[in-house]
């Protein structure tokens, strides 16, 4: 039976969202920070007679997350979508695509899902440049950055700030300005999103967003946290690769 995930369920859904922490690392970042009890953060999951869950459907404001391990009641889950007022829904590629053809949906982008999984699998970046922490005093100099780079959404300064409450950032300023940058957010005690990866375009191929991703997950490996990321530029994915990222999987979006 699909129902709502109360603290009563908590051990039960934490036990299988474990089997793939690193596609749940964000399901299990908002359980820590928001609990169950929430008006915009609401679970769902399958219990069978036997007290386990098979499947898992999130809703984070008008965001939905779908995650299964194996076999899942994909009718039961997307009559409840469907009921739902959403504007996109993720999860691994073959999640969503058991479900797509049930939905109502628009348009899908697939990303690649990658970890970071120890020390000795980190490259560090040789680049010599001075790498300076994001803090409340230069966000508004990030925020122009984000403006400056044609693939990312105009941001504010109040939205970087909150992403910053459940991460960090790091920068490369040149002339007063903010050239380059990358972030982590969505940080629980065992795992971390990388996010927010960019280089303003006057500036780029010098390696400077390198290395403020390297100086992120040697930060996060040292806490013995996990860097993830997402890419869908072949480019990106290849500066991941030598920093040593290696794929687990793909990852979809769906627009309602």
């Amino acid at each position: 039976m699909i129902v709502k995930l109360d603290n009563s369920h908590h051990n039960e859904l934490m036990k299988y969202l474990n089997k793939e922490p690193e596609f749940n690392l964000l399901i299990i970042g908002d359980i820590e920070r928001y609990g169950y009890d929430n008006y915009f953060f609401n679970i769902w999951g399958n219990i069978k007679n036997n007290g386990c869950i098979e499947g898992v459907l999130v809703k984070y404001f008008e965001f939905l997350t779908f995650y299964s391990y194996d076999i899942f009641d994909a009718s039961g889950f997307a009559k409840i979508i469907n009921r739902l007022n959403y504007s996109e829904i993720s999860g691994k590629t073959w999640c969503i695509e058991a479900l797509e053809s049930k939905l109502n949906l628009s348009k899908k982008r697939i990303v690649n899902f990658c970890k970071l999984e120890n020390m000795n699998d980190l490259n560090e970046s040789e680049i010599k440049v001075k790498i300076k922490k994001i803090r409340f005093g230069n966000i508004n100099k990030v925020v122009k950055l984000y403006e400056s780079i044609e693939e990312f959404e105009v941001t504010s300064a109040e939205n970087i700030r909150n992403g910053l409450k459940s991460g960090r950032g790091y920068c490369v300023e040149i002339n007063r300005q903010v050239v380059a940058m990358a972030k982590s957010t969505s940080e629980n005690h065992t795992h971390a999103m990388i996010v927010g990866v960019g280089t303003h375009p006057d500036y780029r191929n010098n390696g400077y967003a390198t290395r403020c991703i390297t100086k992120i997950c040697k930060e996060l490996l040292g806490e013995n946290k996990i860097p993830c990321l997402f890419y869908d530029n072949q480019q990106a994915g290849k500066i991941y690769k030598k920093i040593g990222f290696k794929e687990l999987g793909k990852w979809s979006i769906c627009y309602r």
